[in-house]
């Protein structure tokens, strides 16, 4: 005889996910991959080759990130939710730091040889960069800032690779 139940129905697949240890295992994982990801990025910002107070910005936003972390409780409404932006961010702060570390790098390769235009535009899209790192906005205007930092450490290795051949 043939049945033709295909299973759990959505109700109990949803009812399913609302099981209170399996919310709070959910809860505990993602915090633990947000640490994991700050102490990675701490542990980067150690060996970064980017100036002394660009770090120390970093530094301070990775801390006040680990700050929010621990005050989220796992019994508050969409807390894992909550946990996952907050991986997200370190996320854009990780990038953010390699690209201001890159532009850091080739503004020393090129040293005298940059033209003045493009130091300027470095030097301007970075403090942009980190501005967004102080002020805290580190999803949309940090990941829009740090695009046009991007190109511009793009733009500024090929002039170099130009120059030094």
């Amino acid at each position: 005889m043939k049945t033709t139940d295909s299973g759990k129905n959505r109700l109990s697949r949803t009812a399913a996910k609302e099981v209170p240890h399996r919310s709070h295992e959910r809860f505990y994982s993602a915090r633990a991959d947000v640490k994991k990801a700050c102490e990675d990025l701490l542990h980067l910002l150690r060996t970064s080759p980017a100036h002394e107070v660009v770090v120390r910005d970093f530094v301070a936003a990775v801390d006040r990130l680990m700050h929010d972390l621990q005050q989220v409780s796992p019994d508050e409404a969409k807390a894992t939710s909550a946990v996952r932006e907050m991986g997200k961010e370190a996320q854009h702060l990780q990038v953010a730091e390699t690209w201001v570390a890159a532009a850091d790098r080739v503004l020393d390769r090129l040293g005298a040889r940059a033209n003045h235009q493009m130091r300027g535009d470095l030097l301007e899209a970075q403090e942009r960069v980190m501005w967004c790192v102080r002020a805290q906005h580190w999803d949309g205007e940090l990941t829009s800032t740090t695009t046009q930092l991007q190109k511009l450490v793009q733009q500024a290795e090929a002039h170099a690779a130009r120059v030094a051949s």
